[in-house]
C-alpha cells in the first residue's frame, strides 16, 4: 500500500496547493524511503515528469498504466487519485486534439472527454477536492461547447442531459456557482436546439441556483417568468414549485419584510395541500415542502426566525410521522427533518428546549444507524448529529449539558477520523469537532487548562493550513478565535505565549479574507485580536475602519474604540507619558450602551483632574475637578441598559469609588478652603450604604478603599499642617483605584459580550 505522504501530495496537486516541480521531489522522496512501493512511485514520478515536460500524451498512457495496477491494491483511494491527475492534466490535451478530426471521429472522442470529466467531478466530490471541481466545471463547459459547435442533435442532447444531472450533484455539495455556471450555458443551448421543456427544467434549477448564491432579484425575474408560463399551459405542478422556490428566495432575501415571505410560505403550503388531496403530490411531498420551508427559514441565520422555522418543521414531522411503510428515502428525509428541529431547539438556549434539542438529535440519530444497518448510505450524518449535539450544549449557559456534549464532541471525533482517513469528509469538519471538543474542555474547567489551550492552538494551526484552499476556514477560525478569547476572560485566565503567537497569526491570515465572506465573523475577530494583545491603537483604528463601513457591527466598534480611547486614557494620567486625556464617548457609544457611556464619562473626567492635578498642583483645581467625577460616578448607579452583562459590577463600583472622591472633596474643601459650585448640580449625591456592595465588589478594592477610608478619617480630624501626608497618600490611593477600576467593573467583559452577542445575532451554518 503506498504511504498516505503520496496521498497528501496527490491531494496538494490536485487542488492546485503544491507546484509539480516541488511535488515530483515528494513523490522520489517517498520512493527512496518505501522500497517496497519503490516501482509503482516511481512510475508516478515518471507520469508527473512527463506534464512538467508538457507531453500530456505519453503522462497519460503512464497514468493509466499505474491505474490498473493500483486497482489491485488494498488501497482503493490511490488509483482514484491517480485517474483525477490523469484527468486534471490530459483532458484538456485530447479536447483540444479532437478539432482537427472530422465529425465521425470527433464526437465519440468528446463524448468520452465529457464522460470522464463529470466521473471525475463526482469522484472530486465524494474525495472532498473541492477546489479541483472549479477547474473541471471549466473544463466540462469547453468540452460542451466543443461538441455543441459540431451541430450534431443526438450527441449535444445527450451531452445536455449528462452535464445537466451531473449539476445537482453539485447543488447537493453547495458548489452553487459552478452549478450556475453550467446550468447558464446548458439553459442557452437548450433554447437555441428548441427544447422547450428541457429548458423550463434547466431555467428552474438555475433559479434554484441563484438563490444560494445570493441572486435574488434575478431569480425572482427567472420564477415570474416560468410561473407565467406555467400559467398559461395550467400546470398546476410547475405553479406550485414556482410558488414554493419563490417563498424562499424571498425568504433569503433580507430586503423583502418577512411578512411577504411567510404569505408566500403559506401560498406554497396550500397549493401542495391542494394538490395532495387532489392525487398531483404525495404526503411525502407535502412533507418535504414543509421541511424545505422550515429549514430555508433556519438557514437565513436570524435568531428571531427560529420559533417559525420550529413551528414549519414541527408540521413537517407530523406529515411523516403519519406516512406508513417509508422507503429508505423519506426514512432520510424525517431524519433532516429531527435533525432541524433539534438545531433550531437548540439556538433558543433556554433549559427546555436544550432538552428536546437533546431528544431531537437523539432520534434523528437512531433514524441514520437503522438506515446505515438496511444498507442505505448515510455518509456522515451521524457524526454530524453528535457534532451539533456538541455546539448545542456548549452554547448553553446551563452547566448540566457540558458533559454531554464532551461526550458528543468525543463521539463525533471518532466517527470523523474514521470518515476522513476514507476521504468521506472534508478535514475542515474534524477539525471543527476537535476545536468544539477543547472549548467545551475549556469551558467545563474552573481554572486554565493546559490540555485544552494546546488542542486548541492545534485546532488554529490547521485552519490556518487548510485557508489556502476552503474558504470557509476564515470564518471558522474567526469564531473559534473568539470563543478561545471569551472564554479566557470569563474565566480570568492568561492564555499561554504560544497561543497568543498563534492568534497574531490568525489575525495576519483574517486580514487576507474577501468582502464576500462572513464579514460579521471576521470582523469580530479582527477587533477581539488586538484586544487579547493590548494593541489599543490598532484596535481604535479597525472599529474606526467598521464604523466608516457602516458594518452590521458599527454600533459594538463604537464601543470598542472607546474602550480603546479608555485603556490609553489609563497611562496619559501622568504628564511623563507625553499623551493626552481623550475623551471615548460620542453619540454612537451613548446609544449602544448608556452605561458604558456614563461610566467612561466619569472615568474621563477623573483621568483630566488627575492628569491637571500632577500639571498644576491645584487643590481648588482638584476638590472640583473630584466633585463633577463623583456626581457623574453616581449617575451610573441610575442608569439603565437593556444589556446586562456585568451591569452590577460597574454600578457597584462607580458607586462605591463615588463615596471615597465626594469624601475626599469635602476634606480638601474643608482643609484649603476652595469652594465646590455645587449649583451647577441639579442634587447632591449621597454616597451608599457601608457595605451595600461589598458582596460583590473585589477584595482589592474594597482592601484599598478601607485603607483609604482611614486616611480621609484621620485627615478629617487633624489640622492643616499635619494633614499634608495622609492627603497626598489619598491621593495616591485614589490613582491607583482609577488604574483598576475597569477590572473590579468587568468593563472588559462586558464589552467583549457585547461583541459577541452582535456576532451572534446570526447564527453560522457552514455550506
Amino acid at each position: 500500500m503506498v504511504g498516505s505522504l503520496v496521498q497528501v501530495t496527490l491531494r496538494d496537486i490536485l487542488c492546485a496547493s503544491l507546484s509539480l516541480d516541488d511535488a515530483l521531489s515528494a513523490i522520489q522522496n517517498a520512493g527512496a524511503s518505501d522500497p517496497d512501493n519503490a516501482e509503482t512511485l516511481y512510475g508516478l514520478a515518471r507520469a508527473v515528469e512527463e506534464i512538467i515536460l508538457r507531453r500530456p500524451g505519453l503522462a497519460s498512457t503512464k497514468f493509466t498504466e499505474l491505474t490498473v495496477r493500483l486497482s489491485f491494491g488494498q488501497d482503493p483511494i490511490m488509483p482514484e487519485l491517480v485517474m483525477l491527475l490523469d484527468t486534471r492534466y490530459t483532458s484538456g490535451y485530447r479536447r483540444a486534439e479532437s478539432e482537427l478530426l472530422p465529425d465521425l471521429k470527433a464526437l465519440p472522442q468528446l463524448l468520452d472527454v465529457l464522460g470522464e470529466l463529470t466521473q471525475a467531478t463526482e469522484t472530486a466530490l465524494r474525495l472532498n477536492l473541492r477546489p479541483l471541481v472549479t477547474f473541471l466545471t471549466d473544463e466540462i463547459l469547453l468540452t460542451l461547447e466543443a461538441i455543441f459547435n459540431r451541430f450534431h442533435e443526438p450527441a449535444s442532447i445527450l451531452a445536455l442531459h449528462e452535464v445537466h444531472y451531473l449539476t445537482y450533484n453539485l447543488v447537493n455539495a453547495a458548489l452553487f456557482d459552478c452549478a450556475e455556471a453550467l446550468l447558464n450555458r446548458l439553459l442557452a443551448m437548450a433554447r437555441q436546439m428548441k427544447l422547450e421543456s428541457l429548458a423550463d427544467e434547466i431555467a428552474f434549477d438555475e433559479a434554484c441556483a441563484l438563490t444560494e448564491l445570493g441572486m435574488y432579484e434575478e431569480t425572482r425575474k427567472m420564477l415570474e417568468e416560468i410561473d407565467r408560463k406555467a400559467r398559461l399551459s395550467e400546470d398546476s405542478r410547475r405553479l406550485a414549485q414556482t410558488a414554493l422556490q419563490l417563498s424562499l428566495n424571498d425568504t433569503r432575501d433580507d430586503g423583502v419584510p418577512y411578512e411577504a415571505a411567510r404569505i408566500l410560505a403559506d401560498k406554497a403550503a396550500r397549493l401542495y395541500k391542494e394538490g395532495t388531496q387532489s392525487g398531483i403530490w404525495t404526503g411525502s411531498d407535502l412533507a418535504l415542502v414543509l421541511l424545505d420551508i422550515g429549514s430555508n427559514i433556519l438557514v437565513t441565520g436570524w435568531r428571531e426566525a427560529v420559533p417559525q422555522a420550529v413551528g414549519w418543521l414541527r408540521d413537517a414531522s407530523d406529515e411523516y410521522q403519519i406516512l406508513h411503510d417509508m422507503n429508505a428515502n423519506q426514512s432520510f428525509f424525517h431524519y433532516k427533518c429531527l435533525a432541524a428541529l433539534g438545531l433550531a431547539h437548540g439556538l433558543l438556549g433556554d433549559h427546555a428546549s436544550v432538552e428536546r434539542a437533546i431528544s431531537y438529535l437523539q432520534g434523528a440519530k437512531s433514524i441514520v444507524e437503522n438506515l446505515e444497518k438496511s444498507g442505505f448510505d448515510c455518509g456522515p450524518e451521524a457524526s454530524r448529529c453528535d457534532h451539533a449535539l456538541g455546539w448545542i450544549c456548549l452554547s448553553t449557559d446551563s452547566n448540566e449539558f457540558w458533559n454531554v456534549g464532551i461526550e458528543a464532541f468525543k463521539r463525533a471525533i471518532k466517527a470523523r477520523e474514521d470518515l476522513l482517513a476514507k476521504a468521506g469528509i472534508s478535514e475542515l469538519e474534524l477539525i471543527s469537532s476537535r476545536a468544539g471538543l477543547a472549548l467545551s474542555l475549556m469551558r467545563s474547567s474552573n481554572e486554565s487548562n493546559a490540555d485544552a489551550e494546546e488542542q486548541l492552538r492545534e485546532a488554529l494551526a490547521q485552519y490556518i493550513r487548510l485557508s489556502p484552499t476552503d474558504r470557509r476556514a476564515y470564518t471558522e477560525i474567526a469564531i473559534a478565535a473568539f470563543n478561545i478569547i471569551w472564554l479566557s476572560l470569563r474565566h480570568g485566565t492568561t492564555m499561554p505565549a504560544r497561543l497568543l503567537r498563534l492568534l497574531d497569526d490568525v489575525d495576519k491570515m483574517l486580514s487576507d479574507a474577501t468582502p464576500s465572506d462572513d464579514n460579521v465573523f471576521i470582523q469580530g475577530a479582527s477587533l477581539v485580536i488586538p484586544y487579547v494583545s493590548s494593541s489599543w491603537t490598532q484596535l481604535s483604528r479597525r472599529a474606526r475602519r467598521i464604523i466608516e463601513d457602516r458594518s452590521d457591527l458599527s454600533g459594538i466598534a463604537s464601543v470598542m474604540m472607546g474602550l480603546a480611547t479608555a485603556k490609553l486614557n489609563a497611562p496619559a494620567v501622568s504628564p511623563e507619558s507625553g499623551l493626552r486625556v481623550l475623551s471615548p464617548i460620542d453619540d454612537m457609544v451613548r446609544l449602544a450602551d448608556p452605561l458604558l457611556a456614563q461610566y467612561w464619562e466619569a472615568q474621563t473626567q477623573l483621568a483630566q483632574t488627575i492628569r491637571q492635578f500632577y500639571e498644576h498642583k491645584s487643590f481648588s483645581e482638584l476638590a472640583s475637578g473630584l466633585y463633577e467625577a463623583a456626581v457623574s460616578l453616581k449617575k451610573v448607579e441610575s442608569t439603565d441598559s437593556p444589556f446586562e452583562e456585568a451591569s452590577e459590577f460597574i454600578r457597584a463600583t462607580s458607586s462605591s469609588f463615588s463615596g471615597v472622591l465626594l469624601r475626599f472633596a469635602a476634606a480638601l474643601e474643608k482643609q484649603y478652603g476652595p469652594v465646590i459650585d455645587r449649583s451647577k448640580y441639579p442634587s447632591v449625591p449621597e454616597a451608599s450604604a457601608e457595605g451595600q456592595y461589598s458582596f460583590i465588589l473585589a477584595e482589592d478594592w474594597m482592601n484599598l478603599t478601607k485603607i483609604t477610608d482611614s486616611y480621609l478619617q484621620m485627615t478629617e480630624q487633624s489640622e492643616l499642617s499635619k494633614a499634608l501626608p495622609y492627603l497626598n497618600a489619598i491621593f495616591s490611593n485614589i490613582t491607583r483605584t482609577f488604574l483598576m477600576m475597569d477590572s473590579v467593573a468587568m468593563v472588559d467583559r462586558r464589552v467583549v459580550a457585547f461583541l459577541g452577542e452582535e456576532m451572534n445575532r446570526r447564527f453560522y451554518l457552514r455550506t
